[in-house]
């Protein structure tokens, strides 16, 4: 099965194929409604939870040795 994916506005509880998109004559359709206006991220909180995450001085490929290694033990 292929999926497609178009571009479409809905008007007065129509959906409208923006242009240069066909709907065929039958089928199925999952539909995404999306904000009028785009949501921009809070980067402050981004970038918050990264500097949470960031561990000065780590050797990351030992870490993951280490815990795999614990597995391997249970």
């Amino acid at each position: 099965m292929t999926y497609v994916t178009i571009e479409a506005d809905i008007a007065n509880g129509q959906i409208v194929p923006k242009a240069g998109s066909q709907l065929p004559d039958r089928g199925r359709a999952l539909v995404t409604l999306l904000p009028e206006s785009p949501r921009r991220p809070d980067w402050a909180a981004v970038e918050a939870l990264l500097g949470v995450l960031h561990r000065p001085g780590l050797d990351s490929s030992a870490w993951q040795r280490q815990v795999r290694s614990e597995w391997e033990r249970e």
